[in-house]
């Protein structure tokens, strides 16, 4: 997908986004502008915790797809990484999501005592991976 491509749908989003709110305000409901905005917040705040983890191939890899495909990404994000088993980590997500077949995608990330958790969801069916400390 091209930047312009990329720009575009972006503003798309954001544009739908402040259409809701407009309309919101219209009808004077203003515990929906309250909820959007509040769930606009969380989703950065989560999106924000997933981009500084220690994976950075990872990251990169999960965000090219993000703004490449029609995917609708959450993150839930319980740990900062390590950085260890970047590469592992960016070939198992790359092959999970050649197989996957939905729309919704969440990423959960765990630290355990003795590994990190991932869990893949696609429309709520979840493939777990474990990557060593």
């Amino acid at each position: 997908m091209k930047e312009l491509d990329l720009y575009l749908r972006a503003k798309h989003d954001i544009s739908n986004q402040l259409q809701l709110l407009s309309i919101y305000c219209e009808l004077e409901d203003y515990s929906k502008v309250q909820s959007l905005i509040e769930n606009w917040s969380d989703k950065l705040q989560r999106e924000q915790q997933f981009i500084q983890l220690a994976w950075p191939q990872f990251v990169e890899t999960v965000i090219h797809y993000k703004l490449t495909t029609d995917f609708k990404f959450d993150f839930q994000i319980e740990t900062k990484g390590s950085g260890v088993n970047d590469a592992e980590l960016s070939g198992h997500f790359i092959d999970w999501l050649e197989k996957a077949a939905g729309q919704q995608i969440i990423i959960t990330i765990k630290e355990e005592t003795e590994r990190y958790h991932f869990i893949f969801s696609m429309d709520g069916t979840a493939t777990d991976y474990y990557i060593g400390k």
